[in-house]
């Protein structure tokens, strides 16, 4: 089969590797779809995946093959995978955190992911797509658990303001399970052109441009001189970081979702005097039930985020490469391997 190798920074491999055979309480499954997530590109760039790992942790596709003792599964069924299998003996999991498990696996990062043309799963990872999801949206189903999880282990209440940095996938994700989780209104700021039309049309109050306009006077404009009482960091821009305590409201959270590579310099003196929340959301284990219902039920739209639809063997120059570029369109890029 043909698979996306990760070989060191700078250097992906599509190639012929092996099928895989499913063990004993796995599944082999045909993959359809694959997105590029914003962690693949930062391993792209910095080298943090182990080389030869088959990357991909954004997939859906059906089953073809069972392992021996599978049961509950049939082949033809189609499925999304977790982004998580805890080891639930750790102190972290027995304290009902698995996202902080000592001994997490997760596909594509630790164990071989979904970039190829079949991808060996254990059952314990799998999730069925309801009748009316596609495989092609259900490869977007892993960043909705991002941002649903976010969401949910956030301070925001029915009624609150929401601000929202950076309208990438998880961004624009984001903002729409504010929406649902009853925010009175969400601000977005984003600087690229189309990625701010979409979150226009997904239901932004207004989206801000961080270099034209004053964020701190814009924002207290429209949150009744008080400021959003959550400011969600979707991006790993380091100002992004930088200007998110100056924008929340005083008692209000800063609650992060993006990874950013390099220090950022904190104020802990705004922390302090403005009695300030920080938190961190990783992973979206034991969110993918929701994020499921929510595509099923139409609560969530995914399709305006998939701005390019790829090859497996274009997966470098016009997926990593066209994502990295300054003046990219690129928002959600979806490798198309099996699907229709």
């Amino acid at each position: 089969m043909k698979a996306a190798i990760f070989r060191g920074a700078g250097h992906i491999e599509v190639t012929e590797v092996p099928t895989p055979e499913p063990m004993p309480g796995e599944v082999l499954v045909r993959v359809h779809y694959c997105g590029i997530c914003g962690t693949d590109l930062e391993a792209y760039q910095t080298g943090m995946y182990e080389p030869g790992l088959v990357i991909g942790h954004e997939f859906a596709g059906e089953i073809v093959a069972l392992g021996e003792g599978v049961q509950g599964w049939a082949i033809g069924e189609r499925v999304t995978a977790d982004n998580a299998l805890p080891c639930g003996r750790c102190w972290f999991c027995r304290q009902g955190r698995p996202s902080l498990c000592q001994d997490l696996l997760s596909p594509g990062i630790t164990l071989d992911g979904g970039m190829a043309e079949y991808v060996r799963l254990p059952v314990l990872l799998l999730h069925r797509l309801p009748q009316g999801v596609s495989t092609r949206q259900g490869a977007l189903v892993e960043p909705l658990t991002i941002a649903l999880h976010g969401v949910r282990s956030s301070a925001l209440k029915p009624g609150d303001w929401a601000l929202v940095l950076g309208a990438g996938p998880i961004g624009l994700l984001t903002l729409q399970c504010a929406l649902l989780a009853g925010a009175r209104q969400v601000l977005v700021v984003e600087v690229n052109p189309k990625r701010a039309a979409i979150a226009r049309e997904l239901g932004a109050l207004s989206v801000l441009h961080p270099q034209r306009d004053n964020l701190a006077v814009e924002v207290a404009a429209r949150t009744d001189g008080l400021g959003p009482d959550v400011v969600y960091v979707c991006t790993g821009a380091a100002p992004a970081f930088e200007s998110a305590l100056g924008l929340v409201r005083r008692g209000g959270q800063v609650f992060v979702l993006g990874l950013c590579p390099e220090p950022v310099p904190t104020d802990f003196m705004s922390v302090v005097l403005s009695e300030l929340d920080i938190r961190g959301g990783y992973l979206g284990h034991g969110a993918f039930p929701a994020a499921l219902d929510y595509l099923a039920q139409g609560r969530v739209r995914v399709d305006p985020l998939i701005s390019h639809e790829i090859a497996l063997e274009d997966v470098v120059e016009q997926g990593f490469e066209q994502m990295l570029r300054a003046d990219t369109e690129a928002i959600k890029v979806l490798v198309r391997i099996g699907g229709k």
